[in-house]
């Protein structure tokens, strides 16, 4: 076995409770990619706030979404790994495939060792992040690296930016929101991302480049790695794919935390702004995740929901995720074997 597959996720909780959450919070905030601040300041918010207060109240909210058999994430994380590993051996292509979290079990640091003792030499290392950030594809990237230094012979690590840009991704997405759509009758479809604070990609822009404007209408070498132009880049991608013309949709990024500046707009005031234009019926697509979890079932399908409600709105329809979908199953077996084949 000499090749293998490292699928990445975040991770979630073990379990819907505040010990649940208090466990899986120790870990994401204690990330300083996530949460680039004074590591004191870190710590006190970890410690003072976010696990007395903040789990109890979270861990309500995952039990609303939790399956019988888990967290959703979890178990799509679980789906994808055994179809892309019966995908291999079909083809006869000798090729292991794991999943590692970066804050839950199985954790980055046990599936490099699972690895290792396989006696894997090349890993292609493939986060289930769209757009690539410093917050999760960076995060995650480093904690690979890190776990490499341990084995006995440094394995060939090859890794995968990004896969906003991938056509297979692309087309997966593309047949799911046309299926869906053609079901509803919607005024208006959102493309909602996941924010980050613009500190967050200020910090990465070196070459002083970002304008949080049409700086990032197209992708360019300055940009290349700029998470809100590749949010922009899918969209653009899948309206051309879909053949819509562009008073069909609009672009949002919801999930902001704290009081600092994220990127906009932001999805909750989007949707009520929309409502007060006599859009009442929206849909909201949400193409920065793989698979739907607290942020796409809860925050936007049963908080937002109820937002754009209030404001005045009256259907809301959330587009399920790429999930188990065969098509997205079939992708990411395309875009792991198509980059296994450049390894020499």
């Amino acid at each position: 076995m000499a090749k293998a597959v490292l699928l990445l996720n975040l991770g979630t909780p073990a379990e819907p409770t505040a010990k649940g959450l208090r466990e899986f919070y120790r870990y994401f905030f204690a990330d300083p990619f996530v949460f680039d601040m004074n590591p004191l300041g870190r710590w006190l918010l970890r410690n003072l706030i976010i696990l007395p207060f903040r789990a109890p109240k979270t861990a309500k909210k995952y039990a609303s979404i939790w399956t019988a058999d888990g967290s959703p994430l979890k178990v799509y994380a679980d789906k994808l790994q055994a179809s892309l590993q019966l995908a291999f051996n079909t083809a006869d292509e000798d090729v292991l495939v794991v999943n590692g979290m970066a804050y839950s079990e199985p954790f980055i640091g046990q599936a490099m060792a699972e690895l290792e003792r396989r006696g894997v030499t090349d890993i292609l290392v493939l986060p289930m992040f769209p757009q690539y950030s410093t917050a999760t594809t960076a995060s995650v990237f480093h904690a690979v690296k890190t776990a490499a230094t341990h084995w006995q012979r440094l394995p060939t690590l090859h890794f995968v930016d990004d896969l906003f840009s991938e056509p297979a991704f692309i087309r997966a997405w593309t047949i799911l929101i046309r299926g869906h759509v053609a079901e509803v009758e919607v005024d208006h479809v959102v493309f909602s991302y996941h924010g980050l604070p613009q500190q967050n990609i200020l910090k990465a822009d070196a070459g002083d480049y970002c304008s949080f404007g049409d700086c990032c209408e197209q992708i360019t070498q300055e940009n290349r790695y700029c998470y809100r132009a590749q949010c922009i880049a899918t969209t653009k991608s899948l309206i051309e794919a879909l053949g819509w013309e562009e008073d069909r949709y609009s672009i949002a990024f919801q999930s902001r935390f704290g009081r600092e500046a994220w990127i906009q707009p932001y999805l909750d005031e989007h949707i009520a702004e929309l409502a007060k234009k006599g859009i009442k019926k929206v849909a909201i697509a949400t193409p920065s995740f793989v698979s739907d979890c607290l942020e796409t079932i809860h925050e936007i399908g049963i908080e937002y929901r109820k937002e754009f409600v209030s404001a005045g709105g009256d259907e809301f329809y959330l587009i399920p995720n790429l999930n188990d979908d065969p098509v997205w199953f079939d992708a990411v077996y395309k875009i792991s074997s198509h980059r296994l084949g450049q390894i020499d």
